[in-house]
């Protein structure tokens, strides 16, 4: 498969915690909640890595059931992560309930569950990643 690449533009000034960010032609803000000193303007960043995840598995599946023709009406999908930063490296769990509707068969259950699975941020959080910051 090819390489891609993504950009993202993030900007934060004295607002606490609010983050502006860009990409492509979309604005999106992250905050954090009240209790945690910011304003709740918007998904934390944990919850944006989760919406990252739902998103492209539910978009994979789509895509999946409409080239098999397959009844899919509906998915929902509720994602919930824990994470453990008490230690090195931080554990983390995120567990990913799904729920179809339509007249498929176990078979095409099964096969759509195991799709998600092969989403292409799926495979980039459980792959090995490398992150570097710089100075601009």
């Amino acid at each position: 498969m090819a390489k891609n690449t993504y950009k993202l533009e993030g900007t934060i000034g004295n607002d606490h915690y609010q983050t502006k960010l860009v990409t492509r032609s979309h604005h999106l803000v992250a905050d954090e909640p009240n209790e945690l000193g910011g304003e709740d303007l918007g998904p934390t960043p944990d919850e944006l890595l989760l919406a990252a995840l739902a998103s492209c598995k539910l978009m994979t599946m789509r895509m999946y059931a409409d080239r098999k023709e397959w009844p899919l009406e509906k998915i929902d999908a509720l994602l919930e992560m824990e994470v453990d930063r008490s230690e090195l490296p931080v554990q983390s769990r995120i567990s990913c309930r799904l729920k179809l509707t339509g007249a498929l068969d176990a078979e095409q259950q099964a096969r759509l569950v195991a799709i998600a699975d092969k989403c292409p941020t799926h495979r980039v959080l459980t792959g090995q990643i490398e992150i570097q910051s710089h100075l601009a």
